[in-house]
C-alpha cells in the first residue's frame, strides 16, 4: 500500500512537470509569432531562421501605418499587389521546402486609434518541430507596393489559430500543472510523516 501511494504521488509530480514543459514550449510566444521583417524594398532581400515546437498552419501577415487622417468608420481597404518571392527550408536534417509569390495582400482589418491597417499574404503549412529558415525577396522592380515604399511596414509570421481560445487553454494548462505539483508536494509531505509515524 505504501508503494502504492508513493508511485502514485510521483507520477502526480511528473504530470505536473510536463504539463508545465508543454505550457512553456507551445504556449510561449515564440512558438506562436515565429518571425518579424522590416518590408524589403525593391529588390532587397531579409531572412531568419525561427524554431517551432510543433508543426501547423502559419499566416503572413503584413501591417502598414496610415498617412493622413483616417475617415470615420474605416472603409474596408482595397488588396494591395505585390511581387514577393517567400522561400522557407528546414534545416538541421529537415527536409521541407517551400516557395511561392505573394501577388496580393488581402485587407483583413486595423485602423482606428492604432493608425495600422493589416493585410494577410498568404497561409503556410509547417508540418513538423524544428528549425527552418524563411527568406523574402522583393522582385517588384516596378514599385507597385507604393503603400511600403512611404510609410514602410512589418511582415509577420505567426501561427494562425484563434489566439484567445488557444491563450485560456494553454493558461487552464498552466493552472493544472501548477495543481498537480502542489497535491504531489502535500501528498509526499503527508507520505513521509506518516511513514515516520509508523516507524516510531
Amino acid at each position: 500500500m505504501k508503494n502504492v501511494l508513493f508511485w502514485t504521488i510521483l507520477t502526480i509530480l511528473l504530470l505536473g512537470i510536463v504539463s508545465l514543459h508543454f505550457r512553456y514550449t507551445r504556449g510561449g510566444v515564440e512558438n506562436w509569432q515565429l518571425a518579424n521583417f522590416p518590408f524589403p524594398g525593391a529588390g532587397l532581400s531579409v531572412a531568419e531562421i525561427f524554431h517551432i515546437e510543433n508543426g501547423g498552419i502559419f499566416c503572413l501577415e503584413l501591417s502598414v501605418p496610415e498617412i493622413g487622417e483616417i475617415p470615420i468608420g474605416i472603409p474596408p481597404k482595397p488588396p494591395i499587389k505585390s511581387r514577393l518571392k517567400i522561400t522557407i527550408i528546414g534545416k538541421n536534417g529537415n527536409n521541407f521546402k517551400d516557395t511561392r509569390y505573394i501577388e496580393e495582400f488581402k485587407s483583413s482589418g486595423g485602423g482606428g486609434y492604432s493608425r495600422t491597417f493589416f493585410y494577410t499574404g498568404a497561409t503556410i503549412e509547417l508540418p513538423r518541430k524544428g528549425d527552418y529558415k524563411i527568406e523574402i525577396v522583393n522582385e517588384d522592380h516596378d514599385e507597385i507596393f507604393e503603400n511600403c515604399s512611404k510609410t514602410g511596414g512589418i511582415i509577420r509570421l505567426s501561427r494562425d489559430e484563434k489566439q484567445p481560445e488557444a491563450h485560456l487553454r494553454y493558461l487552464l494548462l498552466h493552472v493544472l500543472a501548477y495543481v498537480l505539483i502542489i497535491i504531489s508536494i502535500i501528498g509526499m509531505v503527508i507520505f513521509g510523516i506518516t511513514t515516520n509515524f509508523k516507524s516510531n
